[in-house]
């Protein structure tokens, strides 16, 4: 395999819409987000991928046409590049490669439906409540308004919800 490790500073653009995405990111130090922007530019994250986690235009990338997100680093990071060809290569490597790439493509699934329900129907504590969850790390690290354009809230909301925990964990 020909991986290749690369440095990105925060805030490097990895993938725009309309461009075919060439690499699955997986990320060894640092964290990416995958977002889309709506007609009024306001931003809309899909996931997030700390250490250990691998993100791409999934679709764009297995098919090999334009995309339709973008891929951002939210610090500075070391990402593997994974080709389609390398992607290949691990297919046919060894049975533990093969485990890990099913450990990370369905930790990846099970977050992305998760997301998905939670946005249908639960309340924005409930969304939060599972952002910590399924991201743990990331609490500390983030600023407040990338976590609450994930919820799909308003920064003061999360503030509220983070002070109405505080609170009911008090009592």
């Amino acid at each position: 395999m020909s991986d290749t490790i690369k440095q990105y500073k925060k805030g490097s653009i990895l993938l725009s819409p309309g461009e075919v995405c060439r690499y699955a990111y997986e990320v060894q130090q640092g964290c990416l987000k995958s977002y889309v922007l709506d007609a009024q530019g306001r931003e809309h994250i899909l996931h997030f991928a700390p250490e250990g986690w691998t993100i791409s235009d999934l679709e764009s990338y297995l098919e090999e046409k334009p995309g339709q997100i973008y891929i951002e680093t939210l610090e500075d990071c070391t990402i593997k590049l994974i080709s389609r060809l390398d992607w290949d290569t691990r297919l046919s490597g060894s049975e533990e490669q093969l485990r890990e790439m099913n450990r990370r493509f369905q930790r990846s699934v099970i977050a992305a439906n998760r997301r998905i329900l939670n946005l249908l129907g639960s309340s924005a504590e409930d969304r939060y409540r599972d952002f910590i969850a399924t991201y743990p790390t990331l609490l500390q690290r983030l600023p407040l308004k990338l976590i609450a354009a994930y919820l799909g809230i308003t920064p003061e909301f999360l503030s509220r919800i983070r002070r109405r925990l505080k609170e009911g964990e008090g009592t």
